[in-house]
């Protein structure tokens, strides 16, 4: 019995290596890093800055060791950390499409190692996906996109909404 997510209308079976290929990090130490403005994104996210990149953006990055199968997205230039998987080649589907579709499928669950955990992208390259169509990846970057946009717009509102209840504090 196959595990195949089941057909949908505009959407075909295939494996994740269909919409994405990935490439493991570079390695960087603190004191190998240079100051810029190119982000270190690393299994947990942006940690640092350096001045040289090795990889032009747009990019997905998902955790491969540590922080297994966390999933960041970079619009610009950047240098994915030796911890990370980076999308290599995204196989003529929407980066931001990759972005949030990785977050649906639990990549923590695939950890391979034994006392640090571990993501193998042999292993996660061959999952059964449905891979919907270019028109419904822009269909549902656009949506997604929208609640972010409004999800960023509240975070900075409850940011200087604090910043104004420490002033008003301290005026007292």
């Amino acid at each position: 019995m196959s595990t195949a997510p089941r057909r949908r209308p505009g959407w075909q079976s295939a494996i994740l290596q269909d919409l994405v290929f990935f490439q493991r990090g570079y390695d960087i130490t603190k004191a190998e890093q240079k100051p810029g403005n190119i982000p270190v994104v690393s299994s947990s996210g942006v940690n640092s800055y350096h001045s040289e990149a090795k990889v032009d953006g747009p990019g997905v990055v998902i955790g491969r060791k540590g922080s297994l199968g966390t999933v960041h997205y970079v619009d610009g230039p950047y240098w994915p950390h030796d911890t990370t998987l980076w999308s290599r080649d995204f196989k003529g589907n929407l980066p931001r499409f990759v972005f949030y579709f990785l977050q649906t499928l639990g990549l923590e669950r695939y950890d391979v190692g034994n006392s640090n955990p571990t993501l193998n992208r042999n292993h996660i390259h061959r999952l059964d996906i449905l891979l919907p169509e270019y028109q419904i990846q822009e269909r549902i970057v656009e949506v997604l996109s929208a609640y972010d946009d409004l999800i960023e717009n509240n975070r900075r509102r409850i940011q200087l909404l604090e910043e104004a209840a420490r002033l008003l504090y301290r005026e007292w």
